[in-house]
């Protein structure tokens, strides 16, 4: 015979409602596991490298300041339609570096039918009479003594003169309106370029170097981003152009509705058509002048 006390009846009533109350759970999961299991079969299983979710990287100041230079060193391309646009807005100034294309826009131009001038403003130097009005407080081409002039393809007489990077301000604020241009290529290219040409003329002035090339003349010209001794190697270059075009693109934007800026890279194969879109000139017109190589070599150190 079995004997069941008082004690033994009340500890088993607690825990049968525990495993009752166990049961009622594990009824209530089942349910919920089945649904899990159905939307697991609609969305099936992609291993592919495209159904990655890919967290994009913060990028750090240095990446950045890259991005900005990458960007400095390339033509933008919201450039005028002259199709479609207003008449343009004479004159042309070009406010591109030396062995960057501007004997091939005087040519462009005069090809087209523009009064183009190159270096030579009548029987003065661009640069000289600019850089004399400028000092007199006077409208930057008012000094030169000529008049009508559609084109200047090239203001500077060479990196000692370099008066569209020193007196760009004044420049740019001077002139009622103009269509400013503003040239790239690849810096390597330029670098060589410039590293290759030379001349012995006497109307191309610079002062004693160890070798008379255009890139040694830069190098001792103290120009406004460019101090004496910087200009060594293709990175020197680099970031004094970058930091250039920065400077043009703010200073030309300061003028609404008064002028525009053309911005090509005279590389591209493209750069024919793109001028006749900008200038209605045909592109036929459009060709590389003054490009002799002297073969001068060009140390391994200074291309980086």
């Amino acid at each position: 015979m079995v004997i069941v006390t008082s004690h033994a009846v009340e500890t088993a009533a607690p825990l049968r409602r525990q495993q009752r109350r166990s049961r009622f759970l594990f009824l209530l999961t089942i349910p919920i596991c089945f649904s899990i299991l159905s939307l697991l079969k609609q969305a099936p299983l992609d291993n592919s490298p495209d159904s990655a979710v890919i967290v994009p990287e913060k990028k750090d100041d240095a990446e950045h300041s890259e991005s900005d230079s990458e960007s400095c060193l390339r033509p933008r391309s919201n450039n005028r339609d002259a199709v479609v646009k207003s008449p343009m807005k004479l004159p042309i100034i070009n406010l591109g570096m030396p062995k960057m294309g501007s004997t091939s826009l005087h040519s462009y131009f005069d090809c087209g039918g523009y009064k183009s001038v190159h270096w030579r403003c009548g029987e003065r130097y661009c640069s000289e009479c600019i850089r004399e009005a400028i000092q007199a407080g006077l409208p930057p081409f008012s000094k030169c003594n000529i008049t009508d002039i559609d084109s200047y393809a090239q203001i500077d007489r060479g990196p000692e003169n370099l008066v569209q990077v020193n007196n760009l301000n004044e420049i740019v604020g001077g002139v009622p309106n103009a269509t400013f241009i503003l040239t790239f290529r690849n810096m390597t290219k330029w670098y060589m370029s410039m590293s290759n040409w030379w001349t012995d003329s006497k109307e191309v002035p610079f002062n004693s170097t160890k070798d008379n090339t255009m890139r040694g003349r830069f190098e001792v010209a103290n120009i406004t981003g460019l101090p004496v001794g910087v200009g060594r190697n293709v990175s020197e270059f680099s970031h004094f152009y970058c930091e250039y075009v920065k400077r043009v693109r703010e200073e030309v934007a300061k003028y609404p509705g008064r002028h525009e800026l053309i911005e090509i890279d005279i590389e591209d194969p493209t750069v024919g058509r793109q001028m006749e879109e900008a200038f209605g000139v045909n592109r036929t017109c459009w060709g590389h002048s003054n490009t002799g190589n002297h073969n001068d070599a060009v140390p391994a150190d200074e291309l980086q």
